[in-house]
């Protein structure tokens, strides 16, 4: 929990980078009760796979990449940040800031999704 709060007021002393949005997420998930830890597996995946619908094509270029988002207390995206390019990246992280995840959240809450089809 001390690790979050000192996260926060870093993030309230500066523009949020990518990185720091990340390690915010890992920090959140890190220490989530089990009960809100299934409920955002959960909505990740509903989200995820209603994304991944939109945007997964033949032939698209499966690199990895990650979407970080900034969730309100509705599950809405405040924020939001990407690292990878590819076109289904794009995608993916304009529907998952679009869509947001269903839920009640605490806020601040940061959480990430990681999509790698290469790697084991």
């Amino acid at each position: 929990m001390l690790e979050i709060i000192i996260l926060a007021a870093q993030l309230a002393a500066a523009p949020v980078g990518f990185d720091q949005a990340k390690a915010m997420a890992d920090a959140n998930e890190r220490s989530l009760p089990q009960r809100i830890s299934t409920q955002l597996l959960r909505a990740q995946g509903k989200a995820l796979g209603s994304a991944m619908a939109t945007c997964g094509h033949p032939g698209m270029d499966p690199s990895a990449f990650v979407v970080v988002l900034s969730l309100n207390a509705d599950g809405s995206v405040a924020e939001s940040w990407r690292k990878g390019e590819t076109p289904l990246a794009q995608c993916v992280h304009k529907e998952l800031a679009a869509s947001g995840l269903a839920g009640q959240w605490p806020t601040p809450f940061h959480t990430s999704v990681e999509l790698s089809f290469n790697e084991p």
